[in-house]
């Protein structure tokens, strides 16, 4: 046999290379931009008073959790994810000692998952179709669609859900050139353990099982193995699955300092492992109605997964995949295990977050799509080069769209202004934080237990015993956004009442304690008898002591309000940012009720002292304060006891004096 020509031989090298510098390319483009948005801080949530901003906090309301669960050897909310977070600690303990943020080193754990999703799908379609460039190439498109992307970057569980399908996959599909001696039995225990661990990390693995069995069931019947021995061997290593769920248990019994919910008991370890707690989510479409918003759903989410042209082109590259390309039979079952998650998310829509149960149908588009390029580039030396072409500039194009909804979701701020703030909490006693479990506890959770940046401070969430905390010695706070989620006891600007705070403390009264926080009290703080109660302003209201104190971005306004008698009106309260001379539209901190609009003037008692305070920013040419009560009358507004403090003269800030 004659051996190539020399320059035959140089072309061949030169076109292996090419292709392996363009893998390369595009795999450090892809890490790039993955290092460029990968959530470094703890996670927050948008504001949930924003309807704009629902989806958003619906994709990473758990992350704050997870970043702690990730670093304390914590678990996590149902169904517990017990897996995830062995190996997430494991992964993470390193990562800290070579001084990795601990919340980026919860973001990493997601990132290696994602390196094992993509890795694995790219050896899948080199195998399916011998060209690693494509292969690479469409590894990228699917590293660069929305929820994937994200997935990604931030500490969520979903990377692990797919990377698992992924390799389910190889396992099915897998050339059987490459697998030697391995028969479909073979293949179906390698599936059993696999599976079992993929539906013990995230229920939602189960519904690839029809493309599996497509894959697997006609060579195993045809090879006829002993059927009940494989049968118990198959559910037996697909239990193994679900050992790591004694990690609950454990955890529980240890006392560790991060545990969701009460796995600790039998009946807390059900539900956790059946998610009772989602229950009230899975609920069918009540009529044919319901039912097409759910199936619009599923394509508005496919259609910002993927791009309106790109899922054009998925949908008509899965048509001719599944009939005529050489690929076919792989095309189907890999369509096949998406169709499950596809109708789950059509008639579950709200059950689990139908942008993550659609990432193996957006896998499914993606994976057309490389196979349809691969038979193309079969047919035409041109579309060797123009197919390959082609996925790079929809995944280029798919970068550029989603990268800024990318960085505005890890970016989110709120955690670190929960943990910035903390410094604002009174130090003057026992001071115990109450936040209801999420984003904000976790965060607060986060400076206290992970960095330990204050861990001084005692954090609880909305299952805490307070009155015990009270009769401890504790002074307990809370945020105001707390009563959005729990009303207090009286209509206020949070909503209609509501009997909670009563059934956990008996009686309920509410003071600001320092710019963000509300103080938590069973009696309300009164004036010493005799003692002057103020300025009286109008039905009854006194102002006792008003001052401010700033920053370099903020004033802050802090009044002492009181009562002479149970006031028998509500006046609204104006705090103005104004110059020498008013202006018609000041930089206003208005509320309708004192304590961020918390506590109506008409709930105070005789002789109560009340605290208040506001947040103005500080602006050039804002030289005063302008503050006092009003109300609409029939003639317009009525301003009653209006008080003008000089900004020249507000105090710097000092957030431990702020109590006094």
């Amino acid at each position: 046999m004659r051996s190539p020509q020399p320059h035959a031989a140089a072309h061949l090298f030169r076109s292996t290379l090419a292709r392996w510098i363009v893998c390369g390319l595009v795999v450090l483009a892809l890490a790039g931009l993955y290092a460029a948005t990968l959530q470094t801080h703890i996670s927050g949530s948008f504001s949930e008073t924003s309807p704009q901003n629902v989806l958003y906090n619906e994709y990473i309301k758990d992350v704050a959790e997870i970043q702690v669960a990730l670093n304390l050897w914590g678990t996590i909310h149902h169904t517990g994810y017990p897996l995830f977070a062995i190996l997430g600690n494991l992964f993470t303990l390193p990562l800290r000692a070579l001084g990795v943020e601990p919340a980026a080193a919860a973001s990493l754990v997601a990132t290696a998952w994602g390196a094992v999703l993509l890795g694995g799908f790219a050896l899948l379609v080199w195998r399916l179709t011998g060209r690693v460039a494509l292969a690479v190439i469409s590894a990228a498109l699917l590293g660069t669609a929305r929820s994937i992307w994200l997935h990604h970057v931030i500490a969520e569980v979903y990377s692990m859900s797919l990377a698992i399908t992924v390799l389910l996959l190889l396992v099915a599909l897998w050339p059987a050139p490459w697998t030697g001696a391995w028969s479909a039995r073979r293949r179906l225990l390698w599936l059993a353990l696999l599976g079992g661990i993929g539906v013990a990390h995230h229920r939602a693995v189960a519904f690839v099982a029809p493309g599996l069995i497509l894959a697997v069931g006609p060579a195993l019947w045809r090879e006829r193995p002993p059927w009940r021995r494989t049968a118990m061997q198959a559910v037996g290593l697909a239990l193994l699955g679900f050992l790591p769920y004694v990690y609950l248990l454990l955890r529980a019994w240890q006392g560790s300092a991060w545990v969701y919910g009460e796995p600790g008991t039998l009946r807390g370890l059900w539900v956790e492992f059946s998610g009772k707690e989602a229950d009230r989510l899975v609920k069918l479409p009540a009529d044919a109605g319901e039912l097409a918003d759910n199936l619009a759903g599923v394509w508005d989410i496919l259609l910002h997964e993927l791009s309106l042209p790109g899922l054009l082109a998925g949908l008509a590259c899965l048509l001719l995949a599944v009939t005529v390309a050489p690929q076919r039979r792989a095309a189907r079952i890999v369509a096949l295990s998406a169709a499950g998650p596809t109708l789950f998310a059509a008639l579950y829509h709200t059950a689990v977050l139908p942008q993550a149960v659609l990432m193996p149908t957006v896998l499914a588009l993606v994976f057309a799509a490389a196979v349809t390029a691969g038979w193309l580039a079969a047919l035409q030396p041109r579309a060797a080069v123009l197919a390959p072409l082609a996925l790079a500039l929809w995944a280029t194009g798919l970068a550029g769209w989603h990268y800024g909804t990318i960085r505005a979701l890890v970016g989110e701020r709120t955690g670190l202004e929960v943990i910035a703030r903390l410094e604002r909490l009174p130090r003057d006693g026992r001071p115990a934080l109450m936040l209801p479990w999420g984003p904000r506890y976790a965060a607060a959770s986060y400076a206290r237990l992970v960095t330990g940046e204050y861990a001084d401070l005692l954090v609880v969430d909305h299952k805490a015993d307070y009155r015990a905390l009270l009769a401890e010695g504790y002074q307990l706070y809370t945020e105001p956004e707390t009563f959005y989620t729990y009303p207090p006891p009286w209509p206020s600007a949070y909503g209609a009442s509501s009997d909670w705070w009563q059934e956990r403390l008996g009686a309920l009264s509410v003071t600001s304690a320092a710019p963000g926080y509300v103080r938590l009290l069973t009696v309300p703080d009164l004036a010493a008898p005799g003692e002057s109660l103020g300025e009286p302003l109008v039905y009854g209201i006194t102002r006792r002591a008003a001052w401010l104190t700033c920053d370099a971005a903020h004033i802050y306004l802090h009044a002492l309000w009181s009562a002479d008698r149970r006031p028998e009106g509500d006046p609204s309260i104006f705090v103005h940012l104004t110059g020498d001379v008013p202006a018609p539209d000041p930089p206003n901190a208005d509320t309708r009720h004192p304590v961020y609009g918390l506590y109506p003037f008409a709930q105070m008692s005789p002789g109560q002292l009340v605290r208040d305070d506001f947040t103005l920013p500080r602006l050039p040419d804002m030289t005063q304060v302008r503050f006092g009560l009003y109300e609409q009358t029939g003639a317009g507004f009525a301003n009653y006891g209006e008080t003008a403090l000089p900004v020249a003269e507000c105090q710097p800030v000092a957030w431990e004096a702020l109590s006094e």
